[in-house]
């Protein structure tokens, strides 16, 4: 079996992505943010996230942006352009 990599900061921003939509249910942004965590955590890169400013009522909790660690800066940068 081949093992592939990705970079985190390329996962971040992706999720960050997804996290903003419109379209996005509040259990899909909470199954995103659960495994973004998980991944950030493993890789020693949680900064922790602030919540996206929304007119939204339900689900505004999972309506959140992740911070970029030091170390993923870069990648992240390169995928939210």
């Amino acid at each position: 079996m081949s093992r592939k990599t990705i970079e985190v900061g390329k996962i971040l921003a992706m999720v960050n992505m997804a996290l903003a939509r419109p379209d996005s249910t509040p259990d899909g942004r909470e199954a995103m943010c659960m495994m973004l965590e998980s991944v950030l955590m493993d890789a020693g890169s949680y900064q922790g996230y602030a919540y996206l400013d929304t007119d939204e009522v339900e689900g505004n909790g999972t309506r959140r942006k992740y911070f970029a660690h030091k170390t993923n800066v870069d990648d992240y940068q390169e995928w939210i352009k």
